[in-house]
């Protein structure tokens, strides 16, 4: 398992610990956190901003209904807000700038705010309260549409509540109630609606940060697991002792190998070798030289696994087994004397240090699949086990053919 992977595991469980309460993460995580959210909500904030626009100039069409003989003021003051608020909108859709969206939301709805507001004081009443009161609407759209993070949301809290009282403060409020009554009650009504629409944006960001760790977590376990699977069929298809096939993967391929080389009428060489005495050197020597006679052996063997398709594969105990795919017997023979040779001249340590020599004996045959009527992979392997007692019953050390002569002793 990774370590790497493990270490990430332990600090994303750290941070689920911190329940989430800071809002605040290490900064390559949170860099990470902020491109996933950005990717998220960025359609998000872009319907916010139309829909924001949309609710700032159709409110137009009242000021003419009812109160025409202030809608040229207010119709300017509109212009005058809507000019930026859609110069911002054009800036959310453009690329590479992602993740400014939330800076530009911030002054798209304090733009907003202080355009409600100018158009409040311009109103005569009761409409100078009702679009007073209309700034929860945009705490609603700013909060709960475009999903801006806390910190943003604080940001824009603050500038708003500041341009709301430097308004009221800059103009006269035609109004029965006294201007402290006002600016006191202003105030309480917006800090008490952005305050619930800050508190709902802390719980909305926290949970999405947790969402964000749990998920990263179930990523990283699913990633480990598929390493594991990975090793696991690894293992499940080596020999352990000599690091090439076993032979469960062994008959796997050679059946796949089989039915491939059956469709393009090819023919597979198969060799099986047997290393002479080893019981007597196992005993001899002891299982560690025995062991390392083995290793070697495999070694050797895998050498002459080269193409794709080749296999090199412990058959069982001290056999091994090479297949040669598109390979006729004359062809094999000359591989099988080759390794013959090569493991005759090994020179295999024991546990005094002394350096000795094994021989092997080594069976060969070759079939084009499909020649034989209702044969399998079964038929090549038996050919080359007959070809290997013959090897073994003529002196061992030798190369047999099946169906050929004995080759000379090595």
């Amino acid at each position: 398992m990774n370590l790497m992977n493990i270490d990430e595991l332990n600090a994303l469980r750290q941070f689920m610990d911190d329940h989430g309460w800071r809002l605040r993460f290490n900064n390559e995580l949170e860099r990470e956190f902020q491109q996933d959210y950005t990717h998220l909500y960025c359609a998000h904030m872009q319907i916010a901003g139309i829909i924001g626009l949309i609710v700032f100039m159709t409110c137009g069409v009242l000021d003419i209904v009812f109160m025409p003989e202030v809608a040229g003021r207010t119709w300017f003051i509109r212009l005058v807000a809507g000019a930026p608020m859609l110069g911002l909108m054009l800036i959310f859709f453009r690329r590479g700038i992602e993740d400014q969206h939330q800076l530009f939301s911030t002054i798209f709805y304090c733009v907003f705010v202080g355009g409600m507001m100018a158009i409040a004081l311009n109103s005569p009443e009761p409409y100078s309260y009702y679009y007073y009161n209309s700034v929860t609407i945009v705490l609603i759209i700013l909060y709960a549409v475009s999903r801006i993070q806390f910190k943003w949301g604080v940001c824009a809290a603050i500038i708003m509540l500041i341009t709301i009282n430097v308004e009221l403060i800059c103009f006269d409020l035609k109004s029965n109630i006294s201007f402290l009554a006002v600016v006191l009650i202003g105030n309480y009504v917006f800090i008490a609606s952005s305050g619930c629409a800050l508190i709902g944006a802390f719980l909305m960001e926290r949970s999405l940060r947790q969402n964000y760790l749990q998920s990263r977590m179930i990523s990283i376990t699913n990633r480990q697991l598929e390493e594991l699977n990975l090793s696991l069929q690894f293992l499940s298809t080596i020999d352990g002792l000599t690091q090439i096939a076993n032979r469960r993967s062994f008959d796997s391929t050679l059946s796949r190998e089989w039915q491939r080389a059956k469709r393009n009428c090819e023919s597979i060489g198969f060799i099986m070798l047997d290393i002479d005495h080893f019981k007597l050197f196992n005993d001899t020597y002891g299982h560690q030289a025995g062991d390392e006679c083995l290793s070697v052996v495999g070694s050797l063997l895998k050498g002459y696994a080269r193409r794709p398709g080749d296999l090199a594969a412990r058959y069982g105990g001290e056999e091994f087994a090479l297949m040669l795919i598109d390979t006729s017997a004359e062809q094999a023979r000359i591989v099988a004397e080759q390794l013959c040779k090569e493991v005759s001249e090994k020179m295999i340590s024991n546990k005094n240090n002394v350096q000795v020599h094994v021989t092997a004996s080594l069976g060969v045959a070759s079939i084009v699949p499909g020649q034989l009527l209702q044969a399998g992979p079964e038929a090549l392997i038996l050919a080359a086990d007959q070809a290997l007692y013959h090897a073994k019953r003529s002196g061992r050390n030798r190369v047999v053919v099946d169906g050929g002569q004995d080759d000379e002793q090595k």
